[in-house]
């Protein structure tokens, strides 16, 4: 549905009766509770301010959008439809729509506009998943974090068994691609990697007992704190993880305190970070060598992130802001803390499965991956053919080199009387486009099939993303450009463009560059190229916007600096 752009209009805030009505539809059709269900979860479902903006597509569609109060997509519905939730929302509210798994491959067809057919999704299915119905679509590396919507196209709890079977089993409406997820350019929303399907429904009142039980309750950690800091200078606790096999909880609890301490300790870790990331590249990692089954918050008495994090905040060993599942870790507890500088560290999980060969150290950690790929054309179809290899997969240049040199090995098209030539036979001289039997010098068939029967494709990894997530362009890597000119003959300014590509959004860019540059900022089309955005900040700050990209893990390399202000050498 959101193949293009859908062009929405100019949002306005909904009334309060029309957003009580709009909870009201939603919670009917989603089988939800409004009694059940506490009202800190109703305004995650549904903002306390609701935007609703009209759209019409240029493929056709039209309808509604609402938006929470920074523009974030939240619902949107065509002109006869019932409300779909976006995966903003479904990722603050996972449980309001059954979830189907597919394969993780699949999931990338789907971003790609098709529908999720029968034989690719993967049983059980959950009974609510009926023909008609809202459903998410998750992959089966991350069965929690829905990257697709849409509707059901058959009673799936009927299959038990996909293969063989016909029919769409998901016809998607939105998914993590398209322009609907991409129509907010103010807030960089990640991608959650786990979440909690349970629906939280209101407590009741608690008695005496009870309220005693939770006071006994709330004091257990400052105990564990100081069992673990009791155990600190035990050698023995890589044994102790490693002969139990069942923990108790607070067998758990005091392992996460000891891994938390590992990371403060051991690890440099560059703050602010996301508490998602935090607990996934750190906490899990170094877990003491226990069963993986325990490698899950869930496990622990806190049974959540947020509030392991905020039982640590109350121990003092790091600091967060945010709220709930929204937390970021801003500051740790000083290694020279003597909680920290008398903790032992221990053999962790993540050691056993690092690779011997030690990591090049020519590529920086916080640094952008630029990966040049190349994809077959029509040319290089027949070469395919005699191969086992895919055609419409994209290859890096190393993999195409193996690729050719085995076939001239499996064909046994080595010049006899020259070793470093290939005489060509039919598949491989359409490939470089020369003529069959011609003898070619073997680096020159690679370059001339690199140039001729392949697409120049790139793909930029950001730090802290998944290589499967990011996006493929044509072309060559863009490069940011900076410029900086006077302007009208007085006022110098410093205008930053082509940016886009690597993860930087617009608003955000001028928000950092007005506070760093202590000048004013503006978002607008680039003079050049109107298509593109550029950011102008008053004044010359070229140092200051290339070393912020340098922060943002953009290499030097792709970065270009013009000065118009220095006066051109007159030609003679």
């Amino acid at each position: 549905m959101f193949k293009k752009d859908p062009q929405p209009k100019a949002s306005a805030n909904i009334k309060s009766s029309e957003r009580r009505r709009l909870l009201e539809d939603i919670c009917k059709n989603y089988g939800l509770s409004q009694d059940k269900l506490p009202k800190e979860e109703l305004n995650k479902i549904l903002p306390k301010v609701t935007k609703l903006a009209s759209f019409k597509s240029i493929q056709g569609y039209s309808g509604s959008i609402y938006y929470d109060e920074n523009e974030i997509p939240t619902w949107f519905k065509s002109r006869d439809s019932i409300v779909y939730p976006t995966l903003f929302t479904v990722w603050k509210c996972p449980y309001i729509i059954p979830v189907i798994a597919t394969h993780p491959h699949v999931i990338q067809v789907l971003e790609g506009g098709a529908d999720l057919m029968l034989p690719g999704t993967v049983p059980p299915f959950d009974s609510r998943a009926i023909k008609g119905k809202v459903v998410g679509v998750v992959d089966t590396a991350n069965p929690t974090v829905v990257k697709c919507v849409g509707i059901s196209g058959v009673d799936l709890p009927s299959y038990t068994r996909v293969i063989g079977t016909q029919g769409i089993a998901v016809q998607v409406l939105h998914h993590s691609k398209d322009e609907l997820f991409k129509i907010n350019d103010l807030i960089d929303i990640p991608v959650p990697t786990e979440l909690d399907l349970t629906m939280p429904v209101n407590e009741e009142e608690p008695s005496e007992e009870s309220q005693s039980e939770q006071t006994t309750e709330s004091e257990e950690p400052e105990e564990q704190v100081k069992s673990v800091t009791s155990q600190a200078s035990s050698p023995r606790i890589d044994d102790i993880a490693e002969t139990l096999s069942t923990l108790s909880l607070d067998q758990i609890d005091n392992f996460y305190i000891r891994s938390l301490q590992q990371t403060i300790k051991l690890d440099t870790i560059e703050l602010p970070i996301i508490a998602s990331t935090f607990m996934s590249s750190y906490i899990y990692k170094n877990l003491p060598v226990i069963d993986s089954s325990y490698c899950n918050v869930k496990k622990t008495s806190w049974k959540k992130t947020f509030k392991f994090l905020k039982a640590m905040v109350k121990e003092k060993l790091l600091d967060v802001k945010g709220k709930d599942d929204d937390l970021t870790i801003i500051k740790l507890m000083d290694k020279t803390n003597p909680f920290i500088e008398n903790f032992v560290p221990h053999k962790t999980i993540g050691s056993l499965s690092k690779v011997a060969a030690a990591p090049t150290p020519s590529k920086k950690a916080n640094e952008a991956s630029i990966i040049h790929l190349y994809k077959p054309t029509k040319k290089a179809r027949p070469f395919f053919n005699a191969t086992t290899e895919d055609f419409e997969a994209c290859y890096t240049a190393n993999e195409l080199r193996t690729i050719v040199n085995d076939y001239t090995k499996v064909k046994k098209l080595t010049n006899p009387k020259n070793p470093k030539q290939v005489i060509l036979d039919l598949p491989l001289s359409q490939l470089v486009d020369v003529a069959e039997n011609t003898p070619v010098a073997r680096d020159k068939v690679f370059k001339d099939a690199l140039s001729k029967s392949f697409t120049a494709l790139y793909q930029i990894v950001m730090p802290g993303q998944d290589e499967k997530d990011c996006e493929i362009f044509k072309g060559e890597p863009p490069k940011i450009s900076i410029i900086t000119e006077m302007k009208i003959g007085r006022k110098v300014i410093t205008r930053t463009m082509n940016f886009e590509k690597f993860g930087i959004k617009p608003q955000l860019l001028s928000d950092e560059l007005k506070v760093k540059c202590s000048g004013s900022s503006t978002v607008g089309p680039c003079v050049q190229n109107p298509k593109m955005t550029e950011v102008t900040v008053q004044g010359p700050h070229s140092k200051i916007i290339i070393e912020l990209f340098k922060e943002k893990g953009v290499p030097i390399s792709c970065i270009e600096f013009e000065d118009k202000l220095k006066k051109k050498k007159k030609t003679q």
